[in-house]
């Protein structure tokens, strides 16, 4: 099992300023003497009002930052205002079309995520990969070079079906930067894999157990109900060490049904009493 790496959201902030959906807004096109659509420029609402500057040029479309957010209108949608670049509604109107829209298309994002599904660019013009479950934390995206874990907010419904905020460079870059992330993530698990190892459970908190033993596919836990074996690429280095991928209550769980006996308890889920030795012991 492949362990999945992660896209951070640091190439996800300038995917979304690539790849934000647009909104549409009639407008005549602009004449060839028109207004400046240099990225820096500041453009005005239909009174005059300061929307934000244009972040960066994406073909017929301009990116404009409103509230620290990316926005992409048509060119066409502006014309030459006495202070600068202006659209023809204001910067409430703006606001209010794009909460409109992003509700529309987080419902129907929701309905688009669905296992199998194809992923594509930010322009619809390359398949990136297809889903392979989405939930709360994000969306597991398979790609040739393996699967990875995207932030659900880089992903819209538009002209093509499901989309990411990534043009095809930036995912490919992404991807590499997420492997190499996931490859020193494997180094340090690798060295922390000791027989007698704590292994925290995923909010770092709760003990799961020990380690007994491991090869390059499982690795042996020790609980107090018995030895469990868990996948390699279930584990992970957190801030609080060595960690699997499970809530306290989720191996607790996973534990009770391969042994058969009462789900173990966890340091979360019951403190030792003062002067009570530990129940975690290591083979």
């Amino acid at each position: 099992m492949r362990k999945i790496a992660l896209v951070t959201t640091l190439f996800l902030s300038t995917a979304l300023a690539a790849g934000a959906p647009a909104m549409a807004q009639d407008a005549p096109a602009a004449a060839a003497s028109g207004p400046d659509l240099t990225p820096g420029t500041i453009v005005y609402d239909s009174e005059g009002a300061a929307i934000g500057p244009i972040a960066s040029d994406a073909g017929d479309n301009v990116v404009v930052t409103l509230n620290e957010k990316p926005v992409t209108l048509p060119k066409n949608a502006f014309a030459k205002g006495e202070k600068g670049p202006a659209i023809t509604i204001t910067v409430a109107q703006l606001s209010a079309a794009i909460d409109q829209a992003a509700a529309a298309n987080a419902q129907a994002l929701e309905a688009a995520l669905k296992p199998g599904a194809e992923v594509r660019s930010a322009n619809g013009s390359a398949v990136l990969g297809t889903v392979k479950l989405a939930d709360a934390s994000g969306v597991v995206v398979t790609t040739p070079s393996g699967d990875v874990k995207v932030p659900k907010s880089a992903f819209f419904v538009g002209q093509s079906g499901l989309q990411s905020s990534f043009t095809a460079e930036q995912f490919a870059a992404a991807m590499q930067q997420a492997s190499q992330a996931s490859a020193a993530d494997d180094a340090a698990v690798a060295a922390a894999l000791t027989p007698g190892a704590e292994v925290r459970g995923l909010e770092g908190t709760a003990v799961l157990g020990t380690v007994k033993s491991f090869d390059a596919q499982n690795v042996v836990v020790t609980t107090e109900s018995g030895d469990v074996a868990l996948p390699r690429s279930a584990f992970n280095m957190g801030p609080s060490g060595l960690s699997a991928a499970y809530t306290a209550e989720q191996f607790a769980a996973a534990v009770a049904q391969v042994t058969g006996a009462e789900a173990p308890q966890t340091a979360d889920a019951a403190p030792a009493e003062e002067g009570e030795p530990e129940s975690r012991q290591a083979n």
